[in-house]
């Protein structure tokens, strides 16, 4: 077989991946410094992001450290509740942002509400509130807002803010709270001289179909107390 001769406009034709490789060749030697400045800032940037990400997991150990050693304190004598509430009061204000931090806000307003600084304990709980609602735990939102309510009602006489944190923890899946809740409101509308609205609130909770026999007891209670003639 006769050997194909290549036409004069194949050999001038030139190899497209070897044209490709020598334009990039060519640009790579001219803007050299650039890639290497490009580089240099990618390898920069991850070792930034890993040690940032190291630093904030380190902050986050420490913090759960210091939760668990102010909450010792917390389950001890009761000698031992101020040092708890300044290890708490210093764990918020150095791993603030910290999950860990969520809780002890949490852990300072229980300590507030009993050595009877409502407010504080108010605020605490608001803060904890503001931290735990970034992670959607509706346990623990139901909780804190039932804490809120107790507060709001203990500090502020059952302002309107207090009926409707008591109605809020009535919006969580928290079945065996409904109880507290219902009783918070009706006890806000008897303490703000409105008996009538405390019975409607009371009427409402027994036919609630989700509240447990536990918690029928004292709202039977109440509403029976209402309805005595000299309640009328």
């Amino acid at each position: 077989m006769a050997e194909k001769r290549l036409s004069r406009k194949d050999m001038r034709q030139p190899d497209q991946f070897m044209f490709v490789s020598v334009q990039i060749m060519e640009w790579g030697k001219t803007h050299v410094r650039s890639l290497l400045y490009g580089l240099i800032g990618v390898l920069s940037l991850i070792v930034l992001m890993v040690g940032w990400s190291a630093w904030q997991r380190h902050r986050t150990q420490q913090a759960e450290l210091a939760l668990y050693e102010a909450k010792k304190l917390m389950s001890t004598r009761s000698t031992e509740r101020p040092q708890a509430l300044e290890r708490l009061q210093k764990l918020v204000n150095d791993y603030g942002g910290t999950t860990p931090a969520a809780s002890a806000y949490w852990q300072l307003g229980h300590l507030y509400f009993e050595n009877g600084d409502y407010k504080a304990a108010l605020t605490a709980y608001q803060q904890a509130q503001q931290r735990f609602s970034k992670t959607a735990q509706p346990l623990m939102m139901a909780l804190i807002t039932l804490d809120i309510a107790y507060a709001q009602e203990a500090s502020g006489a059952c302002t309107p803010d207090a009926i409707a944190s008591f109605e809020a923890v009535l919006q969580f899946p928290a079945h065996w709270l409904r109880g507290e809740s219902y009783l918070g409101v009706g006890r806000c509308h008897e303490t703000t001289g409105a008996p009538h609205k405390a019975l409607a609130v009371y009427e409402r909770a027994l036919s609630d179909t989700n509240l447990n026999d536990t918690a029928r007891q004292p709202i039977s209670e109440r509403r029976a107390f209402l309805q005595l003639p000299d309640k009328g």
